[in-house]
């Protein structure tokens, strides 16, 4: 991690989004910045890495963000470093993402929040990578231009599939089990 100021965006070709996550600090300095400058959408996702900051460098990640996504006890911290409410965040990102573990999660838009309910687990078995999982539905939902509510809702499913699960990533479906598990979970009114 500590050598990962070292690799530069630049060397990836074709990206459409990216992602600022734990990592080296001179690293996620610099990506974020490259990210910024190639004009590349991404989440600002602090999570461990978040004490090496104070509220002058979150300042700075925000205002080069797309989006940002934090558990509660991290925006906890960034509210405590820069006295900012979800609204402040709002104004330059296109959203703020929170999420609350077992109580679900609120994406925070310039249009208000949306609340998204927790998707229930069959068991609980490890929460090792939960946050991952749901990094990885809210990237699905980007990339794929789907609203709000429809990413977080994949995201929250994402997230419970995989404390189903022993270790970080060791979790497995089809698309077909996952279409048909994000409809018994959230079904339309």
């Amino acid at each position: 991690m500590q050598q990962s100021h070292l690799n530069r965006v630049s060397d990836a070709k074709d990206i459409a989004i990216g992602i600022v996550a734990p990592d080296g600090r001179d690293g996620m300095i610099q990506h974020a910045s490259q990210f910024a400058e190639g004009r590349i959408p991404f989440i600002f996702d602090p999570g461990q890495g978040l004490p090496m900051y104070d509220g002058k460098d979150l300042a700075r990640f925000v205002e080069q963000a797309t989006w940002v996504a934090v558990n509660d006890y991290e925006w906890q911290l960034i509210q405590h470093k820069t006295g900012w409410t979800e609204s402040d965040v709002v104004q330059s990102v296109e959203a703020l993402i929170i999420t609350r573990g077992a109580e679900g999660s609120t994406i925070h838009t310039k249009g208000g929040p949306i609340d998204i309910p927790c998707a229930k687990a069959q068991a609980i078995v490890d929460p090792t990578g939960c946050g991952d999982a749901y990094r990885a539905g809210l990237i699905h939902g980007l990339l794929h231009g789907l609203d709000w509510e429809t990413t977080g809702r994949i995201a929250s499913l994402m997230g419970a599939i995989k404390i189903e699960s022993l270790g970080p990533q060791n979790h497995k479906f089809t698309p077909a089990e996952f279409q048909q598990r994000l409809a018994a979970a959230f079904p339309r009114s």
